[in-house]
């Protein structure tokens, strides 16, 4: 039987297979997705948990483009935004 693990070891974390989803206002952006807090602290984007909804994540529509380029470029992850009017 042969050894998988080689081929299948960049998928062992999480993180490197999920899609994150992204809903994008006016001022702000709401993300919800795996393994979304490093990548927010290494690129010291300010964030909170949305009060109403407690998995989702919200952040300053400035910032969010530094996070997509981030999470799409170096981490291969796929993103889909999402225009909302809040």
């Amino acid at each position: 039987m042969p050894d998988h693990s080689a081929s299948t070891a960049r998928f062992d974390c999480p993180t490197s297979r999920a899609t994150v989803h992204v809903e994008v206002g006016r001022r702000s952006a709401w993300l919800d997705g795996y393994g979304l807090r490093a990548p927010l602290e290494e690129l010291d984007i300010p964030f909170m948990r949305d009060p109403t909804r407690r998995k989702i994540l919200t952040v300053p529509i400035d910032r969010l483009g530094d996070l997509l380029a981030l999470l799409e470029h170096r981490d291969r992850r796929i993103v889909e935004l999402t225009a909302v009017d809040r």
